[in-house]
């Protein structure tokens, strides 16, 4: 019998606009779903408050797993408890560490159960993360570290940095923390050629509009960057209403050659990037970096901060990882734009190498897998 795992998480599929926490539970769940049950407990809308056309507070059967779409009326610690005592799991996992609703109810209803509980911070505990309204968030740790989560929680941690950041944050003991990388969608068997000329440049921007991916970091340096006439930014993703997209928007309307494209599907992303260079993101902080690991996937460089895991890209042919300091991202965006087509045909290569041998292989897998493993 397969033991089974009860994941709490705000959204889920169909709704997507949450981005990279989401993903990452979906490509954990299609990759050990052979060796687990999974059961979804979700919201029944998206980030932007859209429903999602799904049955509701009753189990869906999708592709090797079952999700419930909770409507707020059943978002509530009694109905998690029967939810648990029904399906009486072997692990409940929380996919946030300050989600109201499914991460901190449900633990409070499920701590008197004995079940084994995890939860996976995804990045909130880096210090670009905690710099975004830190008052609320320090308090929040404050109670944590009191007498919120019990020391017999485990977590999950998707690199050493953040098993550090956990251990440092919530003084938890380190045989507590599991690390395992966070999983990318399976790889396509080739990537498509795109050409490159001389004296041009196709970047684009994929995340939520939002002030820790920095997109205004990048408008403010390309206004500065005129004499590339031949330079494109196209933006995809969905706006957050936290002022930044407030800032960024007289930029992309004074500037021809950037262009907001509005949101994507999931599904549309691998044919989108293939049209593209170069994707970029100066990120004030990402855990994993779920669009990182795709562009890479498909066989294409990437200009990101160096505020993420993906470090030491350029002795790897395959892009750059960049302080913020504009000079040196004007610099970057400057020597790639004469680039030759030969060049940029052997980056393609090396990201799509890079990705083979380090983003999809099975001994991530298998580190997945032993989040699970019962102490014996």
């Amino acid at each position: 019998m397969k033991p089974k795992i009860i994941i709490f998480i705000d959204w889920f599929y169909p709704a997507y606009k949450a981005g990279g926490p989401l993903k990452s539970v979906y490509n954990l769940i299609q990759n050990l779903k052979g060796d687990f049950e999974f059961y979804i407990v979700t919201g029944d809308r998206d980030i932007d408050g859209q429903r999602v056309d799904q049955p509701l507070d009753q189990w869906t059967e999708k592709d090797g797993y079952k999700v419930t779409y909770l409507s707020p009326e059943k978002q509530k610690s009694l109905v998690y408890k029967t939810i648990a005592e029904e399906i009486n799991p072997d692990w409940v996992y929380y996919n946030s560490l300050f989600s109201k609703n499914f991460t901190l109810k449900p633990y409070r209803a499920l701590k008197k159960l004995g079940v084994k509980q995890m939860i996976a911070p995804r990045g909130m505990l880096g210090q670009g993360a905690l710099n975004i309204k830190p008052l609320k968030k320090k308090a929040f740790l404050a109670a944590a570290k009191n007498f919120l989560f019990d020391k017999e929680t485990y977590w999950h941690a998707t690199s050493q940095q953040e098993a550090n950041e956990i251990a440092k944050e919530l003084k938890v003991s380190k045989d507590k923390i599991r690390i395992a990388s966070n999983l990318a969608s399976p790889l396509p068997r080739d990537f498509e050629i795109v050409r490159k000329r001389e004296e041009e440049i196709k970047l684009f921007f994929l995340s939520r509009i939002s002030k820790k991916k920095n997109l205004l970091f990048i408008l403010e340096f390309l206004n500065e960057l005129p004499e590339l006439e031949h330079l494109t930014l196209d933006i995809y993703g969905p706006i957050e209403k936290d002022g930044h997209w407030e800032k960024c928007e007289p930029l992309i309307e004074g500037d021809e050659r950037i262009t907001y494209k509005g949101e994507i599907h999931p599904h549309a992303i691998p044919g989108m990037i293939s049209k593209y260079h170069f994707l970029v993101l100066p990120t004030l902080h990402e855990n994993y970096g779920h669009v990182i690991a795709e562009t890479l996937s498909q066989g294409r460089p990437v200009l990101i901060s160096d505020q993420t895991p993906w470090r030491a890209l350029e002795a790897k042919s395959i892009g750059h990882d960049i302080p913020l300091e504009k000079e040196i991202w004007k610099e970057k965006i400057t020597n790639h734009y004469p680039l030759s087509n030969i060049h940029f045909q052997e980056m393609c290569k090396a990201a799509f190498s890079y990705a083979k041998r380090n983003i999809v292989n099975s001994s991530l897998i298998e580190a997945s897998k032993a989040l699970f493993a019962i102490d014996e």
